[in-house]
């Protein structure tokens, strides 16, 4: 499969570095601005592949290049700015970005599955949708799958079990106001009790993620392993069960916004979306999830 990658940041760097060890593309693309360093990162990955026992065509190039990709993934985004004090800061910026970009992505790859990291991440799921003209099964937010997978392994830290034989999963907006499904949170068939406790442990995972940005000024391990994970999925038909943010259309009578919820990832993209069962706390935390993306959707079409 042919898989670009629109950004060639730490985000964007680490995550072609990644598919590359792998081999989870036949072509690998490089697009950014700079197109100096796209180029120069390809170089470099390609001396990388010497050190592998498989070869993929990596380039760096324009949009142009980017024609009958199979799977897009958007990093690109303007820079973050002293002055902002969330992720919605970086929305107008970004939003006028994908007003350029995804039609023209878009049209040169009718086809291609588009997976979105860019941040405030909900809000630009939506958009990618509005603006490539992708159905909403083929535009993938990364949402909340790496605070899931903080979430798990914190847990697995605490209960001594390994995180991936535990089913837990945070929900909702990939933000402030994102939530631990507890009520569904199982290991072993037993179910993950509600407690202080949990809610500790989540508060940890969530401090996890600022004190790593407070020490180096981003993320981009995980973040790239998460979206590998997607790509696997995809490249490899393997429907896995993942939390990804996704346009709504009626659960919990909500609709047209993107919030991460489980779904069911493979060649196709979203193949199915899992009625998860949330107790009435949870529900509600849902809904304000989608009333704060909302808000910030009107906010930016306005």
């Amino acid at each position: 499969m042919k898989t670009t990658i629109v950004g060639i940041g730490h985000v964007g760097s680490t995550l072609a570095y990644t598919l590359m060890l792998k081999d989870l593309a036949n072509e690998l693309v490089l697009i950014d601005h700079a197109e100096l360093k796209a180029f120069s990162d390809a170089q470099d990955l390609t001396h990388a592949l010497t050190f592998t026992d498989h070869i993929i065509p990596i380039r760096g190039g324009n949009i142009n290049d980017s024609k009958d990709s199979d799977i897009i993934v958007i990093t690109a985004s303007v820079p973050w700015q002293t002055a902002y004090t969330s992720r919605f800061d970086l929305g107008p910026g970004n939003l006028e970005l994908f007003k350029n970009l995804l039609p023209r992505l878009s049209g040169l790859s009718p086809d291609a599955i588009l997976i979105v990291i860019t941040n405030p991440l909900d809000v630009m799921t939506y958009f990618a949708i509005k603006y490539s003209g992708y159905p909403p099964n083929r535009v993938l937010g990364i949402g909340t799958l790496i605070d899931s997978a903080r979430f798990r392994k914190i847990l697995s830290e605490n209960y001594e079990i390994h995180p991936d034989d535990i089913r837990a999963y945070v929900l909702g907006e990939h933000g402030d106001t994102q939530f631990p499904a507890i009520s569904a949170a199982y290991t072993g068939g037993v179910k993950i009790k509600d407690s202080k406790k949990i809610e500790k442990l989540l508060k940890a995972s969530e401090i996890s993620a600022y004190s790593i940005v407070r020490g180096k000024g981003y993320t981009n391990y995980a973040i790239s392993m998460a979206t590998a994970l997607v790509v696997e999925s995809i490249v490899k038909n393997e429907n896995r069960t993942m939390p990804i943010s996704t346009l709504l259309e009626g659960f919990l009578g909500i609709d047209d916004v993107c919030l991460s919820i489980p779904v069911v990832v493979g060649r196709d993209g979203i193949s199915q979306k899992l009625p998860i069962a949330l107790n009435e706390k949870e529900e509600e935390q849902f809904k304000m999830c989608a009333r704060l993306v909302r808000d910030e959707i009107d906010k930016l079409i306005k």
